[in-house]
């Protein structure tokens, strides 16, 4: 009789799941960042920034690992090429939420005052999409009816983030700001936006993959 030899160490299952904990956690200290930052703690802002960083580091080092056992002898129930594709997505989405807190680390003008409920609300927001990511992508490696609803909401909170976005881009030109001001809320209300952008871009290729893979 023939047994399967037991795989040393975590599974490619266990990788994803590890990674996805990072994209979660990264989400949520970006979040924790601009939140520190519209309460004009710039401080515990720059603390949760670097943490961010750190994050992104230790999701990049557990990318390169998946790489390696995606083309190994190890099964999954989606192909390489699809699994090569989540996982390179999962990296650029962490991505931004890095270039967000960079951002933060540049330059700290204090927020005006009608900017801070909408960037609170744009971050709370970003959170949520963060933990929906998360749940996302360990549901579908086991069970793929379970992935829509979490597509839904990805969508939804993607959604209000964005009417949020060209609100406060229209406020920023009402409040005749100084042109290094304007630029820098500008482009870190559109940084903070793209995080949400990307992630639902992310939900939609994979609800392509559930499509694909239930034919």
């Amino acid at each position: 009789m023939f047994y399967l030899k037991k795989e040393k160490g975590n599974s490619l299952r266990d990788l994803f799941y590890e990674n996805a904990d990072l994209l979660n956690q990264a989400f949520q200290t970006m979040t924790m960042a601009v939140n520190a930052y519209c309460q004009n703690n710039v401080e515990e802002a720059r603390l949760k920034a670097h943490e961010t960083i750190s994050i992104e580091k230790k999701q990049d080092r557990s990318r390169e690992i998946i790489i390696e056992r995606i083309f190994s002898k190890e099964t999954m129930v989606f192909t390489r090429t699809d699994r090569l594709k989540i996982i390179e997505r999962m990296d650029k989405i962490v991505d931004e939420t890095e270039i967000v807190v960079r951002k933060l680390l540049q330059f700290n003008p204090t927020p005006p005052a009608e900017l801070i409920d909408g960037l609170g609300k744009m971050a709370e927001n970003i959170g949520k999409i963060g933990i929906d990511l998360m749940k996302l992508i360990k549901v579908i490696l086991v069970d793929f009816s379970e992935g829509p609803q979490y597509i839904k909401t990805i969508t939804d909170f993607r959604r209000e983030v964005r009417e949020i976005h060209w609100v406060l881009l229209t406020k920023i030109f009402e409040l005749k700001l100084e042109p290094l001001e304007f630029n820098y809320f500008q482009n870190l209300i559109k940084a903070i936006s793209k995080v949400s952008d990307k992630s639902e871009e992310f939900a939609d290729e994979i609800n392509g993959m559930l499509c694909k893979y239930a034919l």
